[in-house]
């Protein structure tokens, strides 16, 4: 008869009740009053009781007060036959103090009748309090954290990212991580680049930024994801790049409308100057005769009084010149120059005109490209900022001025209407005195704005610079604050040129001059009269006209040769170009002699005379008119 293994029925009590007593883990039975009904050596070890203390007597002795009646409700589950796996909690030792155990309860029958139930229970060790804190910290973070699995799905996800996703933890688990974010998931967030985005299960998306660490673990290599909200971030970045465009289209709009307003300044001063070139024109011409007459006569008091005039008619001149610089109608004579030689060749003029108490500095660098400019224009830009700086000197101080070449780019240029990207030659002069406050500044070059006392400043100085360096095709800039000094830089554009030899014009002397007939056409009455004495006074014939049409019907019925159409350019009814083109049909051998103190009209670009056209200036004398006339009737 072969052996049989297994226990009888009747070994089997004494089997379990060995089992329970030998094991490691804390077990223990509660009836359906709440009491202890057994309890094992490894209990004792864990909890302190002893089983003569405990069984018996009710399990609320172990329970924190706050959970008790949530271990009722469980008492409830395992009577309807439900298993509590792995439940975290704390019971509470013989001395008082509480342990931290995970619990394994089910329930305790006897066949059909139910007993009570049964608790098993295990210390949390330090593995299992290391992942608990893991478990919290990952619950506690700002920001959603995900993990990933080789094969590119959510295996771990916290309570942040089930609000940011919009999803339970459960739905997000076993999820494609494609599906929720649309970022490589590569490495650390690159600053510069565009934020990623999460998509929420309700179909909407969320701007956030990803960090990515690999995690190894028993299971595999795991890639972890902290996805963080970043929608406040691109609101705030937004509403500061929207402050910035408001900013930058204020300070546009701010220097567009002071643009504008030395824009209709310049047109005011323009047409000023043209009237007001007239007046010093017959002002000064007629004090020459009365000075001449007088002279002849012996009338020496009479004659210095007319020199008297006649130099108060050139500081009217020399005004009305400076407004006509400001509104870039003045005629200039640009040609390709070398900066430094200019301020090298000005430099002992302006030592003496700033005076001995103040220091002038010179700094220059070499190999500077060429600009186009009028010297004489250049010369009056410095003149008239040293003589500014001087005045904000009145106890001494230093003025530098540097030469430097830069390179303009797009984003420089642009709030500047003046310039244009480019390499320029740079000047800069500052002094060390007292500077101008914001104020000032905005109004710096407004023509005959000044904060001088009465009868120590015409404004003009500072208007006159903008009109030279704008016609110029370059920028002006001022920097200052008061008490520390002021500095102007000026942008003139390079050119490629060579710099070209100043051009002298050589004084006509009286035998070589040519007598002709000469056609004079006039809208001012008194200069009319000025025109005809000189004229006639130097042997020419003239003929007289106040307008276009008049001088047409006067060269028709002329019947001899017109050597020379000397006409006004700004005149009622038809200007001087058009007067010239009509009467070149009717004498096409005439040449040509423009006279106006507003140019505009007969200009080309950057205020120079276009191609074949001779002017003279108003207001002018005897002798300049002479000369310019000379020069158009030389074959």
């Amino acid at each position: 008869m072969g052996e049989t293994y297994g226990s009888t029925r009747s070994e089997v009590p004494a089997l379990i009740g060995a089992m329970v007593r030998s094991a490691h883990d804390a077990v223990w039975t509660v009836g359906p009053g709440f009491t202890v009904q057994s309890w094992n050596p490894a209990a004792e070890t864990l909890l302190g009781w002893g089983a003569g203390e405990i069984v018996g007597r009710s399990a609320d002795l172990l329970v924190p007060p706050d959970r008790r009646d949530d271990q009722r409700e469980m008492l409830t589950l395992l009577t309807a036959g439900a298993r509590i796996e792995r439940f975290r909690t704390q019971r509470r030792h013989r001395d008082g103090h509480w342990v931290l155990v995970t619990l394994s309860m089910s329930p305790l029958r006897d066949g059909e009748d139910q007993l009570g139930f049964t608790v098993i229970a295990r210390a949390v060790g330090h593995r299992e309090r290391l992942e608990s804190s893991l478990q919290a910290l990952l619950e506690a973070a700002p920001d959603a954290f995900v993990g990933i699995g080789d094969d590119g799905r959510v295996v771990l996800a916290n309570v942040q990212a089930e609000q940011l996703f919009g999803e339970t933890r459960n739905g997000l688990l076993d999820r494609p991580i494609d599906d929720l974010l649309d970022v490589p998931l590569t490495g650390s967030p690159d600053p510069g680049a565009e934020p990623a985005t999460a998509r929420r299960m309700d179909g909407s998306t969320v701007p956030v930024e990803v960090s990515m660490s690999p995690l190894p673990t028993e299971e595999g290599r795991l890639r972890c994801a902290v996805i963080r909200d970043i929608t406040e971030r691109v609101r705030a970045q937004d509403r500061v790049r929207q402050l910035q465009a408001e900013a930058e289209r204020a300070r546009l709009d701010a220097q567009l409308q002071r643009t504008q307003r030395l824009e209709g300044l310049g047109q005011l001063a323009g047409g000023v100057a043209h009237d007001f070139n007239n007046l010093i024109a017959v002002i000064a011409n007629y004090a020459t005769f009365i000075e001449e007459s007088a002279a002849d006569a012996g009338l020496e008091e009479i004659a210095g009084d007319a020199v008297q005039i006649s130099k108060a008619a050139q500081r009217g001149a020399d005004l009305t010149h400076q407004l006509l610089a400001f509104a870039r109608r003045e005629v200039v004579r640009p040609r390709p120059l070398d900066v430094n030689d200019v301020i090298t060749d000005i430099e002992q003029m302006l030592r003496r005109s700033i005076g001995e108490h103040i220091t002038l500095s010179v700094r220059l660098a070499d190999g500077l490209p060429s600009v186009t400019a009028d010297p004489g224009q250049l010369d009056q830009v410095l003149v008239n900022l040293a003589v500014n700086a001087r005045d904000a000197m009145p106890r001494g101080g230093q003025l530098s001025i540097e030469s430097q070449v830069v390179d303009v780019d797009a984003d420089y240029a642009a709030g500047r209407p003046h310039l244009r990207p480019g390499r320029y030659v740079r000047l800069r002069v500052s002094d060390t005195g007292t500077g101008m406050p914001p104020e000032v500044i905005e109004r710096a070059f407004e023509p005959f704005y000044t904060t001088k006392p009465a009868g120590q400043g015409t404004g003009l100085g500072l208007a006159t610079v903008y009109g030279i360096v704008t016609a110029a095709g370059g920028d002006l800039h001022i920097y200052s604050e008061q008490g520390m000094g002021t500095t102007f830089t000026i942008l003139l554009p390079s050119t490629d040129a060579a710099p070209a030899p100043i051009e002298r014009e050589a004084e006509v002397a009286p035998h070589d001059a040519r007598r002709g007939t000469v056609l004079a056409v006039e809208d001012e009455p008194a200069l009319r009269g000025v025109l005809t004495r000189i004229l006639r006074a130097a042997g020419h014939e003239v003929l007289i006209a106040a307008d276009g049409p008049a001088a047409l019907e006067l060269a028709e019925a002329h019947e001899g040769p017109i050597d020379v159409l000397l006409t006004d350019v700004v005149m009622p009814h038809m200007l001087g170009r058009e007067l010239a083109e009509r009467f070149a049909d009717l004498h096409p051998g005439t040449r040509v002699l423009f006279m106006s103190g507003y140019a505009r009209p007969v200009l080309a670009s950057q205020g120079t005379l276009a191609p074949g056209v001779t002017l003279v200036e108003k207001p002018f004398n005897k002798n300049q008119l002479l000369a310019a006339l000379q020069k158009v009737m030389e074959p």
